[in-house]
């Protein structure tokens, strides 16, 4: 008899709290135009199709030397620079790098936050 009565009544929260989590989608638009355009202007290539400058810096650096490169892809920001973002499998450990179309290293700003307990 319970089950009878939980199981209709976990449909109707479901129901009930499904608008709340597609206004929240719904309440930035910006945020879902900007995934959109971020997701357009990032293109999967092969790893043979990366430029030459690129391939050299991969070599040249001793912690990419001997990675495989399991994928890239070619980026484009809002102000039309290209960029590579190249996911490299280095002994077994996932390892992600981001390039400039000169082949140059691209180091992002990370900040680190400390956990508070």
């Amino acid at each position: 008899m319970k089950t009878q009565l939980i199981i209709p009544a976990l449909f109707v929260m479901g129901l009930a709290f499904s608008p709340v989590s597609a206004m929240s989608n719904a309440a930035n638009p910006a945020a879902m135009e900007t995934n959109f355009i971020q997701d357009s202007e990032k293109v999967k290539i092969e790893k043979e199709n990366l430029p030459e400058t690129l391939k050299e810096t991969i070599k040249a650096d001793e912690t990419t030397r001997d990675a495989e490169v399991k994928e890239a892809w070619q980026m484009t920001d809002g102000e039309g620079k290209i960029y590579y973002a190249i996911k490299f499998d280095h002994n077994g450990t996932e390892l992600s790098k981001k390039y400039d179309a000169t082949g140059k290293e691209v180091k992002e700003d990370t900040e680190v936050k400390e956990k508070k307990d």
